[in-house]
């Protein structure tokens, strides 16, 4: 079983990855596509925001169809190969327009990810590493490869050929991800049993208190770091006057911290508990924009407060994951988790760049950084508030320890 578990978690958490490579590709390499298309600080916000859009919609009609049918594995596979069919649509993209299809295809295709990732790793967790396993699927790839990486990479060769190129290497790795996960991952043993009459209705999962307060969490969670990633990099070189390099330097960082925080938060919260993880790290996450707006144009200093301010994103794993699915039964995982992303996502990550541009464009640019330090102290009030889940699991509407 640990042998599965482990190559389980190496293979999901490598998946994660791939996905972020092309999601977060956009925010990268914005600088060179603003003023290849023309784009303000509007527009700017319209396209970060027009991939999560698709990519809510999908998780939760993707996510509601596995539950009903008791399957995850071929969803995923699906997600895989549809994702490297459109990643490259972006490559060709010569206006606006044709720009914001090309991000609302690729959430489609990468919108049931998660919920399918998560939902196969709580069937396969040991219970004393759920948390654990959860992030690291998660985060830990998807922070490496695409927050890490991938602006190195990718501002790379944007620098040296053009933009048009490095979206058109995303592609590829999804088809190797499909494969892997067609030969080495099962359908997990306890996935749910088909419900031909039951799914689960939106009012019942929104009548659990955890689940209300991961979407308000989660909007303002998402919102921080969209904000972050839409706004910084135009901040590092328009206002702080770095070179490319340098600002592709910076949000490497932040895919550091990342990946360390994708071990750090959720296995933490094993121990002192999930509402504990999240407020504290919530509440660190404000550093990041604090020190974007305070230390000037200093790579080094940026990127500390980057490592520091970004633990807050191993959080992501606990409030979209791990609390709701502990939070419900195990037959409406999938759909617990997916209504959190999809409403966050939407109101977070939809909402939160669009409205950052506007007020870039009428009040400054350093605007969605101030935002951006409000949404984080929110979001660690809001923690506070959450029924500990820590060592629980909902089956049948009864927790796993509890006495008949």
């Amino acid at each position: 079983m640990k042998g599965y578990e482990n190559r389980l978690v190496a293979i999901l958490a490598l998946a994660g990855g791939v996905a972020a490579l092309d999601a977060q590709a956009v925010f990268y390499l914005m600088p060179f596509i603003a003023v290849d298309l023309h784009l303000d600080n509007t527009r700017i916000g319209i396209i970060s925001s027009a991939v999560l859009i698709s990519w809510s919609l999908a998780a939760l009609l993707v996510a509601r169809l596995s539950d009903r049918v008791g399957r995850r594995k071929p969803f995923l596979i699906g997600s895989f190969l549809l994702f490297a069919l459109l990643s490259t649509m972006s490559a060709y993209a010569g206006t606006f327009a044709v720009m914001f299809a090309a991000r609302l295809l690729i959430g489609v295709a990468e919108g049931p990810v998660i919920p399918m990732q998560q939902a196969i790793m709580l069937a396969e967790s040991s219970p004393h590493r759920r948390g654990l396993n959860m992030g690291i699927v998660q985060n830990f790839g998807a922070q490496l490869i695409g927050s890490m990486l991938a602006p190195l990479f990718l501002v790379w060769l944007a620098t040296h050929y053009d933009w048009h190129s490095a979206f058109l290497v995303a592609g590829g790795p999804g088809l190797l991800v499909a494969a892997l996960i067609a030969w080495l991952v099962r359908e997990p043993i306890a996935s749910v049993r088909p419900q031909a009459h039951e799914g689960p209705s939106w009012a019942l999962l929104l009548a659990d208190r955890n689940i209300r307060l991961c979407i308000l969490i989660g909007t303002a969670s998402v919102a921080w770091f969209f904000l972050l990633l839409s706004f910084l990099p135009l901040w590092s070189i328009q206002k702080l006057g770095l070179t490319p390099a340098e600002m592709s330097v910076v949000m490497g960082a932040i895919g550091a911290a990342g990946a360390s925080s994708a071990i750090l938060v959720p296995g933490l919260s094993d121990r002192i508990g999930r509402r504990r993880a999240i407020a504290g790290f919530a509440l660190v996450g404000a550093i990041a924009p604090i020190g974007a707006l305070l230390v000037g144009p200093h790579p080094v200093l940026l990127c500390i407060a980057m490592l520091l301010g970004c633990q807050m994103l191993g959080t992501f794993p606990l409030f979209m994951g791990a609390v709701p699915l502990e939070s419900v039964p195990a037959r409406h995982a999938a759909s617990a988790s997916a209504l959190v992303i999809a409403i966050s996502q939407i109101a977070g990550g939809v909402c939160g760049p669009l409205i950052g541009g506007v007020m870039a464009d009428r009040f400054g640019l350093a605007t969605p950084l101030y935002a951006s330090i409000a949404l984080a102290l929110l979001a660690a009030v809001l923690a506070t508030r959450l029924n500990e889940t820590a060592g629980t699991r909902q089956k049948n509407g009864q927790m796993e320890g509890d006495k008949p």
